[in-house]
């Protein structure tokens, strides 16, 4: 399968999937008053690569636009006059110490505000770090949307024990501990919160406010994929069910097989960007 797109019946029209093959993209470098073709890739690195290779073969990239999913997301927020606002990584393992703080009977400031997290064993359980790990994990794979945490659920009750506890340990956590920093914030608790508000916004409008944030794009291709996380698959989905949007995803080598294989059940999500706290 490698270098060659994939049909599926299972899948979109509008959607066509590669593993590796990225040469496709400079087949169409071409020169344009505006660009046609929104170029995205999670990884910065990634995406000055394929500049500079277009820069050393003398190609147009005129056609092209690149972004990373923030980018195009804080775009479309922008466009529909929604806020933008964000929690950083230093502000938000502070406001995970305060919740951390405020569950620990031991402090005087207990008190204060009880919660009812439930944290994974081990002495590092308590560390503001690797609780924002625990968050992050939960969140690229579930997204927060209520049928992959039930997913997760179900999952979690079939596996022999204590795994069984201590996969169900990190949902509880990630879960919980995403409740706490929104009751302590209106701001996006992360950026991948603003990837949700732009996916509902997509959908909400059908596809309007998309079209007015990139008018002249009719292609958007996903490049150098060594996963798809829940909240870019949601965004996809999204994407395909309100807009004309033709979608290209290329996969790695290696895992691109194996996560071409997936796709189909990964966009099988009723209402992408719904949330588990709504």
């Amino acid at each position: 399968m490698d270098g060659t797109d994939t049909r599926d019946d299972r899948l979109p029209d509008q959607l066509t999937l590669h593993v590796g093959d990225e040469g496709r993209l400079f087949e169409r470098a071409r020169t344009r008053s505006r660009p046609t073709e929104l170029v995205v890739s999670p990884v910065e690195l990634h995406r000055r690569n394929v500049q500079r290779r277009l820069r050393e073969a003398r190609l147009p990239k005129d056609v092209f636009r690149f972004e990373d999913p923030v980018g195009i997301c804080l775009r479309v927020l922008e466009t529909s006059g929604r806020s933008t606002a964000v929690v950083d990584r230093v502000d938000r393992l502070s406001l995970i110490r305060s919740v951390l703080d405020s569950a620990d009977p031991e402090r005087p400031e207990a008190t204060a505000r009880s919660t009812d997290i439930r944290l994974p064993t081990g002495a590092s359980s308590r560390d503001p770090r690797r609780i924002e790990q625990i968050r992050t994990e939960v969140e690229g794979v579930t997204n927060f949307h209520p049928e992959r945490i039930a997913a997760w659920t179900e999952t979690a009750g079939e596996i022999d024990e204590p795994i069984d506890d201590d996969a169900a340990a990190i949902l509880d956590a990630g879960v919980g501990i995403e409740r706490e920093l929104r009751d302590r914030t209106e701001k996006a608790v992360s950026e991948t919160a603003l990837l949700r508000r732009a996916t509902r916004a997509i959908a909400a409008t059908d596809g309007a406010v998309w079209a007015e944030a990139y008018p002249n794009i009719e292609r958007l291709t996903l490049l150098g994929l060594s996963s798809l996380s829940a909240p870019h698959t949601d965004l996809v989905n999204a994407l395909l069910a309100a807009t004309a949007l033709e979608v290209h995803i290329h996969f790695r080598e290696g895992t691109g097989e194996f996560l071409r294989r997936r796709t189909p059940e990964l966009l099988a999500v009723t209402d992408p960007g719904t949330e588990a706290f709504e």
